[in-house]
């Protein structure tokens, strides 16, 4: 009877486990299911935000290829015409400049007195300055130009006796005058050249030369035209100036020229 007793209680009590382990289990097994579900659904919305998210990218991604090859391309672009313009021979530049002008004094003039450019792209003439040169604005109108490079100055700061100011009054109108008889074309500002220390010490207004430069830029910037700047080719080509210490040598134009190319981009 005992031993009967004690497999009787053996396997109650081992029913009683098994029972509450099933019991464990369903409750876990709900568990596990209702996160399931939320996982699933969780992973549902997630997806979605990941796929909103690599859309975004693709997007981003693509402006980004987009914009980088046009970079590359605009960089391919500049380097072409930097190219171009290392192969510019002399006897080619008259060709680049037969549909500009370049307007001023004997230092333009020389452009003609050495064969670098032919007559119909020079209007230039020895003592020239903004006020008389209001006499050879038909001139260059007469010649229809697409762009019109115009270097004065240096015979200004004498004539002005040092006085900036009166210089950019008779500048701005000459460039008017111009403009509205050539409303199409391109005006372009040249710088005025460095002169040598013994023009400085002879002529006590040329001491002014860089505060007429000053001018100029500021001129350019409030008419919105280009201001090119030419100083560093004599800067590091001292050996260009004619003795005078004003004037330049027939080395200084093709280098000068292509100083003009290179900011009007013709």
């Amino acid at each position: 009877m005992k031993i009967r007793r004690k497999i009787r209680d053996k396997i109650i009590k081992s029913t009683l486990i098994l029972v509450g382990l099933v019991f464990v289990g369903l409750v876990s097994s709900r568990y596990i299911t209702s996160q399931a579900e939320d996982s699933f659904n969780s992973s549902i919305e997630n997806s979605k935000i990941i796929s909103s998210g690599v859309e975004l990218i693709k997007k981003l991604e693509f402006k980004d290829v987009i914009e980088v090859e046009n970079k590359i391309d605009d960089m391919n672009k500049k380097k072409d015409i930097k190219d171009k313009k290392k192969d510019i021979k002399d006897k080619d530049l008259k060709q680049i400049f037969e549909n500009s002008v370049i307007m001023g004094d004997s230092i333009s003039e020389s452009l003609i007195e050495y064969n670098i450019l032919n007559k119909s792209s020079v209007v230039a003439y020895k003592g020239r300055n903004t006020s008389t040169a209001k006499k050879d604005v038909n001139l260059a109108v007469n010649l229809y130009p697409s762009n019109i490079f115009m270097a004065y100055g240096m015979n200004d700061i004498p004539y002005f006796r040092g006085d900036a100011n009166k210089f950019i009054l008779s500048y701005e109108k000459l460039i008017q005058d111009l403009k509205s008889k050539l409303p199409k074309s391109k005006i372009y500002i040249c710088s005025i050249l460095p002169v040598q220390q013994k023009v400085i010490d002879e002529d006590k207004f040329y001491y002014k030369l860089d505060e007429f430069n000053n001018a100029l830029k500021d001129m350019c910037n409030r008419l919105g035209l280009t201001f090119i700047e030419s100083k560093d080719i004599v800067v590091k080509n001292p050996n260009l100036f004619e003795k005078d210490g004003v004037h330049m040598k027939i080395g200084f134009y093709p280098l000068w020229l292509r100083v003009l190319l290179d900011k009007s981009n013709l």
